[in-house]
């Protein structure tokens, strides 16, 4: 896109849609094969109650779509990166 001449510019990467904490939570049980210790709390004060990525303008200015949209897999290639990554 830049190299096109197109201009910088702020976009949000995203499916255009959301999980829930407890939709990632049972992925990574899934994934990882056993389950995780969780402790629930209320939701913190200032805490929005959704976060959610609109790839549009990234969509329409570039054709940018991503490849990994399954939460499985993005909890498996997480898990993955994790385990080997060296610090």
């Amino acid at each position: 896109y830049l190299q096109q001449g197109g201009e910088s510019q702020t976009f949000n990467c995203g499916y255009g849609r959301g999980y829930s904490v407890r939709d990632v939570i049972s992925a990574v049980n899934d994934v990882y094969g056993k389950s995780i210790d969780v402790v629930e709390e209320e939701r913190r004060l200032g805490d929005p109650p959704a976060l959610i990525a609109n790839p549009t303008k990234l969509q329409l200015l570039t054709g940018w779509k991503p490849k990994l949209a399954d939460l499985n897999l993005i909890v498996k290639t997480a898990l993955q990166w994790e385990k080997y990554k060296i610090y």
